[in-house]
This record gives C-alpha cells, structure tokens and sequence, in this order.
C-alpha cells in the first residue's frame, strides 16, 4: 500500500518585481512645451524661418515633424543625427551640446515626439 501525499502553495503576497535602473531608459515623459522648446532658444539665431527647420516657438513642432524626426525612432531622426554630427553635420556649429541635452531630445522622440 503506498501513500499519497498532495501538497498546495498559495502565496496571498506575491514578491515584487524588481526592476533595475537602466541607463538607456528615461525616467519620466519628456514635455515639449516645457523640456524640449527651451532648447531652441540658442538655436533661433539661425533657425528662425530662413534656415531649415524653423524653431521658432509657435512652428518648430510641426516643422521638426515634417521631415526631421521620426517619432518613436530617435536613430532615423536627422535631427537627433545633427545633434551627434553622425551623417549629418554637426549642429550647433562647432560645438556639441552636452549629453544630457541631447539625451533629453533622444528621449522626446523615442516617447512618440508628442506636443505635450
């Protein structure tokens, strides 16, 4: 004669997901209105309706969208291009901009290039 033995686990508190930071990722949604158009403000000089794209602040958004950046694709985006100098020239001439800057445009467009 053998024994059966049946045992059950129910855990009512499951554990966590831990989830660990990665550098690649942003932390929360960029805006444009209040993180992305503040960048132009050094690029108006330039790009202020003669030069290509117009980033003046009541156009930029629909003139990034025709032609510059590719929402959800920072990697298409000729403008994220420009800002790194890869296949493009560099922007702004002569100088990059620091990495959290160009991290901060590289993110607004992997989150969908939202008007927000």
């Amino acid at each position: 004669m053998g024994l059966v033995i049946n045992s059950c686990y129910y855990d009512a508190f499951p554990e966590e997901e831990i989830i660990i930071d990665d550098p690649d990722t942003p932390i929360e949604d960029v805006s444009y209105q209040s993180d992305i158009i503040p960048l132009w403000a050094q690029c108006v000089g330039c790009h202020n309706g003669n030069e290509p794209p117009d980033l003046r602040d009541n156009v930029s958004y629909n003139e990034l969208l025709n032609g510059f950046v590719v929402p959800g694709d920072a990697e298409s985006s000729t403008l994220y291009k420009t800002l790194l100098g890869v296949g493009a020239p560099l922007m702004p001439p002569g100088s990059q901009w620091p990495d959290s800057k160009i991290n901060l445009v590289k993110d607004w467009i992997n989150q969908g290039a939202l008007n927000n």
